[in-house]
């Protein structure tokens, strides 16, 4: 007499297991960002912003914070405000770049934000990454996000 096996809740569980590591490869894959801004608002926004997309976004609101956050944390890409009290962003992307470098870590590409169309603040930004004027609509912002992190 031959019995018929039911297989599929064996089946079921290997689906399961699969569907499960396959989530966690891709939770372990997204990218990291942080956000740098003197102005809280912009930050927590363009944080939640970049979280809704799936990415993981820190914010930082001084230079200091910024540059101990990324002696911490290593980022895929790193979006600065130029003009903020202090140091400003191009300082701090410069002090960032420079303790990646003496601790033999990849140098995260930049996006600078900024409000003000300085030449001096803009060009020298130009030369550490690229930059945005404010104010931008999401779907540009995350078009130029994108670019760096695909």
């Amino acid at each position: 007499m031959v019995r018929n096996i039911d297989f599929s809740k064996s089946f079921r569980k290997v689906e399961y297991k699969i569907i499960m590591e396959k989530a966690l490869i891709e939770k372990l894959a997204k990218k990291n960002i942080l956000v740098i801004d003197d102005d809280g608002l912009i930050t927590r926004t363009l944080c939640s912003l970049l979280r809704k997309e799936g990415y993981f976004a820190s914010g930082s609101e001084s230079s200091d914070e910024a540059v101990d956050e990324a002696e911490d944390v290593e980022y895929d890409l790193i979006i600065a405000d130029i003009k903020m009290p202090g140091t400003d962003g191009v300082e701090t992307i410069r002090k960032i770049q420079s303790e990646a470098m003496i601790h033999n870590r990849p140098i995260a590409p930049v996006v600078f934000i900024t409000g003000y169309a300085d030449d001096k603040s803009v060009s020298e930004a130009k030369e550490l990454g690229e930059v945005m004027f404010k104010p931008f609509d999401n779907s540009e912002f995350l078009n130029r996000i994108t670019k760096y992190l695909n």
